[in-house]
């Protein structure tokens, strides 16, 4: 099966894009296995993958829409990162970080995802919606004029912009 991903996005963005519009693309223990797989991580608990996208959702649309985010939605994260932690390491170049899972498997695998997800959500990352007609990916902004998860929307958006202004109006 081949899933709607973008492919250059971070694994927690990418997640939260599962859930596009209606259609819940890990709604279940089957597709949520393929959908790890496709990704190259560990299987995962789907019930607990779900919970952790649908918070990462609702929080990524309380940035992208600007308003505050339910209590609940930061706990739920915050829950799933406790596992992973970022450590420092001397190298011969000088200090380095790194993540390290205090678990295995699948809980490691979503503690790395909302991990990230925190890095998102706090950090000086631009997180988008795209603005395309009938899409509703999130993604990272990496350009300043940046305003579609990928070419294929943007030029669909130009194409739906450039109809309305030519077509003629039709009176009642």
């Amino acid at each position: 099966m081949e899933f709607p991903t973008l492919g250059t996005e971070p694994l927690p963005v990418e997640l939260a894009n599962t859930l596009h519009g209606t259609d819940d693309l890990i709604g279940t223990a089957e597709r949520a296995g393929e959908w790890f797989a496709e990704m190259g991580q560990a299987p995962v608990d789907a019930g607990r993958a779900r919970k952790l996208r649908d918070s990462v959702h609702r929080l990524f649309t309380a940035v992208v829409d600007g308003v505050a985010p339910d209590r609940a939605d930061i706990t739920v994260v915050n829950g799933f990162a406790t596992p992973t932690r970022l450590e420092l390491d001397w190298s011969a170049d000088g200090p380095v970080s790194r993540w390290r899972d205090t678990t295995l498997g699948g809980t490691a695998v979503l503690g790395r995802i909302a991990t990230r997800a925190v890095e998102l959500l706090a950090g000086p990352d631009a997180l988008r919606r795209c603005t395309a007609p009938g899409c509703s990916m999130f993604f990272v902004r990496d350009h300043p004029r940046r305003r579609w998860c990928t070419p294929s929307c943007g030029h669909r958006d130009r194409q739906a912009r450039y109809y309305r202004r030519k077509r003629p109006e039709v009176s009642p």
